[in-house]
């Protein structure tokens, strides 16, 4: 992780302290540890933020926009996914009582702890990458996807499939008829 992005508590000037950043995949990759990485690889994430402090509490509030190199969820080719957000973040001094598995009441839900004279910024960014990736990503609006039959992908080519080929699980219900 990049020292680049850990910012001391009390060096903070009382106007703020402005970070720009831009990284690409490999100091991404860093933010995750074994098995949780993510199914996509970062091309490129330039941030602009502000980091002010009262009494203690820190607001940090700044912009991301990044690319992304992730697979299409109907024709499973790779795909360029522009994503960008605005971000805020209150963070405060953990205290001893702060612990993981304390309920939140909801006007907590928005607030961090930090712990020490540093904060990284680090884990902040990736969060905010990954809270961007939607559900279903598509290529292009108009993706045909794949034949569900035989798999062939119908952006590149066509298939002979029939189009009412019916799952033989269902034949039972074919005939069934509901009264009203």
């Amino acid at each position: 992780m990049s020292n680049s992005l850990k910012i001391n508590v009390f060096l903070v000037p009382e106007e703020g302290q402005k970070f720009v950043f831009s990284e690409g995949d490999q100091w991404f990759r860093e933010c995750f540890q074994g098995a949780e990485r993510p199914d996509f690889t970062l091309d490129k994430v330039d941030v602009k933020c502000l980091v002010t402090k009262a009494s203690g509490t820190v607001f940090i509030k700044g912009s991301l926009t990044a690319v992304i190199d992730i697979f299409c969820s109907r024709c499973i080719e790779k795909a360029k996914l522009s994503i960008g957000s605005d971000f805020i973040y209150t963070l405060l001094p953990a205290k001893a009582e702060t612990r993981e598995d304390l309920e939140l009441k909801p006007e907590e839900l928005e607030i961090s702890y930090y712990q020490g004279d540093f904060i990284d910024l680090g884990p902040i960014i990736c969060e905010q990458i990954v809270l961007q990736i939607p559900m279903k990503v598509i290529c292009r609006e108009e993706c045909r996807g794949l034949c569900q039959y035989c798999g062939a992908n119908l952006n590149v080519s066509s298939c002979n499939c029939r189009s009412d080929f019916a799952d033989s699980r269902m034949a039972a219900l074919k005939n069934l008829k509901i009264k009203n």
